[in-house]
């Protein structure tokens, strides 16, 4: 891992009640960010996630532990430091924030403006931008004229002025069509690509974790409960909260209704084999399931699942029926599990089978 231009050390933000002893929305998170990577931070409403960001630009200070961002500790700046370090930190909203009097080059250019650059420089450093996003054409229209995902573009555009070295993108496409939110997906992994700028994306869509980041943090009441490569998360979740995002977003693993039906359907032996992972080959894995249930008599066939391509390697499961003898079956069973990891589909959660000995 990169050196972290992002670190909480026991982190802690609890918010003051009229009663009681107050509300701890971000709880003891212990959690490095790599610099020059794309990090998703994920969680239901309520996690903690918004205040997590909120905390990288200093906007709400620790009650407890640190945070350190390009290696200052946030709560030991003085008021011109915490501005400093905020011009270092470019922010993007879900509802866009932009200011409805100016125009799209207006938006652009007011943090410069605020930053004191002289106007020929602030005009040199919008154009410049509005190309970067692909609006160089919409610089005099005001926001009331454009799209959503061109007024995220304008967003960016703005929160990349002062070339800042984080971007936090807070829930920055949940207000756009699904074709949209490719889009702006897109220019910000154009932007941390071709401007080596750190992002952090907060969202509650595992899909957009997915598509750009390299690494994801899931967030469970204030607390850190799973964090590494989406590549490692996604193909074998820990935590049962995580495990109920991916399987959101693969859905690979039948349960509730489609389970009953697949019984009701499937008298035989259901097990539900992975495909990819961390510690499994995908090859090998799709090998196993054409050849060990033949080689032991047993019938096979493929009820449900679901595989896609993340990080250029597929992830995901498929569910088989497997009929014949139960001591050939298990002894399919067995010989599959030595491959790959072999579940018990259950309504809930997947029930991990051990091979016999």
């Amino acid at each position: 891992m990169n050196t972290p231009v992002i670190s909480f050390a026991g982190a802690t933000r609890t918010f003051p009640a009229r009663r009681g002893p107050g509300v701890t929305a971000v709880d003891g998170v212990d959690l490095d960010i790599a610099e020059g990577g794309i990090t998703g931070v994920i969680g239901w409403s309520g996690a903690g996630k918004s205040t997590l960001v909120r905390m990288i630009n200093a906007l709400e200070l620790p009650t407890a532990g640190t945070v350190t961002v390009s290696g200052r500790v946030t709560s030991a700046l003085s008021e011109r430091g915490l501005r400093e370090l905020r011009g270092e930190v470019g922010m993007i909203f879900q509802q866009f924030a932009l200011l409805n009097s100016r125009t799209v080059a207006g938006n652009v250019g007011y943090p410069l403006k605020v930053a004191g650059w002289s106007r020929e420089a602030r005009r040199e450093r919008v154009a410049e931008l509005l190309e970067f996003v692909g609006l160089s054409e919409l610089a005099g229209r005001y926001p009331a004229r454009l799209s959503g995902g061109q007024k995220q573009r304008v967003g960016i555009a703005r929160a990349l002025a002062t070339s800042p070295r984080i971007l936090l993108a807070d829930e920055a496409t949940s207000a756009l069509d699904p074709e949209t939110t490719r889009e702006v997906l897109a220019l910000l992994r154009r932007v941390n690509r071709e401007l080596g700028t750190t992002v952090v994306v907060i969202t509650h869509e595992m899909e957009v974790v997915a598509a750009i980041c390299d690494r994801v943090v899931v967030m469970e009441q204030g607390r850190v409960i799973e964090h590494g490569p989406v590549y490692d998360v996604f193909s074998a979740p820990e935590h049962p909260a995580t495990r109920r995002f991916v399987h959101g977003v693969l859905q690979d693993v039948p349960s509730g209704e489609t389970l009953d039906r697949l019984r009701a359907r499937h008298p035989g032996r259901l097990v539900t084999v992975a495909i990819g992972g961390p510690d499994t080959d995908a090859a090998d894995a799709q090998a196993a399931i054409s050849r060990v249930p033949a080689a032991h008599g047993v019938r096979s066939t493929i009820v449900h699942g679901g595989i896609r391509e993340l990080a250029q390697r597929p992830v995901g499961s498929l569910t088989l029926e497997l009929d014949g003898d139960p001591d050939a079956v298990q002894a399919c069973v067995d010989e599959l599990s030595r491959h790959t990891r072999v579940t018990e589909p259950t309504a809930a959660e997947q029930t991990h089978v051990e091979p016999s000995r």
